[in-house]
C-alpha cells in the first residue's frame, strides 16, 4: 500500500515546467482546481496534485485522495470503503473502479512516498524514492468527478520491484516517461498494465529509514536518514 506521500515544496507553475518536458501534448493549469497540499507528509483525503488529458493534451489540477466512484450521489464522507489504493492487478474488473480504468486515467506527481516495516507494534518509517535527474515522481492512477464538481483519485499500487521488496510487499505504481503519457491517454492495454507498468525503474529505488512521523509533523526534515 502507499499511505503518505511527499510532494515537497514545488509549485504548480514549477510543475507545470517539469511536465511539459515529460509530455507529449500541451499542459494546461486548472485555475477553479482547489490548492493541493505540499510537504514531506501528505495524507489521504487531503488534496493532490493531478495530471489527466484534457482533448489532445493534459491538465494539471486537483484532486481528494480517496477514490469515490462517480456513481455515488453522498458526500464524499459518507463513502465508507478504503479507497486511497487500488491494486492494478483487479481495478479494471472491480465495479468501483471499472469505468475509471476505462476513460479517467490521471498521474499524481510527487517526490516519494512514505513505507513501514517492522513488527506491529514498532513499525518503522522508510523514505522511499527513485534516482532520477528529475525532481518529481509520477504514479499511476484513477480518477473520477463527483455530480457535485468534486475531484477524487487513487493510486494504483502492485507487486514490489526486488529492490525494496524487504519493505513492504507492495509498491505505488511509479511509470517512466514513456509509460506516462501512454497510461494516461488510455493506449497502455489492461493486459500490460497489470504485467509491467510501473517495473521499469529496478536498480534505481532509493531508500533509507527516517524517525517515526507524527500525524502533523512536516519539514524536510521527514526524510533524513535516521542516524
Amino acid at each position: 500500500m502507499c499511505g503518505r506521500l511527499v510532494g515537497g515544496n514545488l509549485t504548480q507553475a514549477e510543475m507545470l515546467a517539469i511536465i511539459e518536458n515529460f509530455v507529449y501534448g500541451k499542459t494546461s493549469i486548472d485555475e477553479d482546481a482547489r490548492q493541493p497540499a505540499t510537504g514531506w507528509n501528505i495524507k489521504p483525503t487531503q488534496s493532490v496534485s493531478m495530471i489527466r488529458q484534457k482533448d489532445e493534451g493534459y491538465l494539471l489540477t486537483t484532486a481528494r485522495w480517496w477514490f469515490v466512484p462517480h456513481w455515488f450521489k453522498h458526500d464524499v464522507k459518507d463513502w465508507k470503503q478504503t479507497t486511497f489504493n487500488a491494486r492494478i492487478e483487479t481495478a479494471a474488473e472491480k465495479p468501483t473502479f471499472r469505468t475509471a480504468w476505462n476513460h479517467a486515467r490521471c498521474a499524481i506527481p510527487a517526490i516519494g512516498y512514505y513505507e513501514w516495516t517492522g513488527p506491529k507494534n514498532d513499525r518503522r518509517p522508510n523514505y522511499i524514492t527513485i534516482q532520477t535527474n528529475v525532481p518529481m515522481l509520477f504514479f499511476a492512477g484513477l480518477h473520477s468527478t463527483l455530480p457535485d464538481g468534486t475531484n477524487t483519485c487513487t493510486l494504483l499500487t502492485r507487486e514490489p520491484s526486488k529492490q525494496i521488496a524487504h519493505i513492504h510487499n507492495r509498491m505505488p505504481v511509479l511509470m517512466t516517461q514513456d509509460e506516462l503519457n501512454g497510461w494516461i491517454r488510455g493506449e497502455i492495454t489492461t493486459t500490460v498494465a497489470k504485467n509491467s507498468l510501473g517495473m521499469g525503474w529496478e536498480g534505481r529505488f532509493k531508500y533509507h529509514e527516517v524517525n517515526k512521523i507524527g500525524r502533523d509533523d512536516d519539514g524536510p526534515e521527514l526524510i533524513e536518514p535516521i542516524e
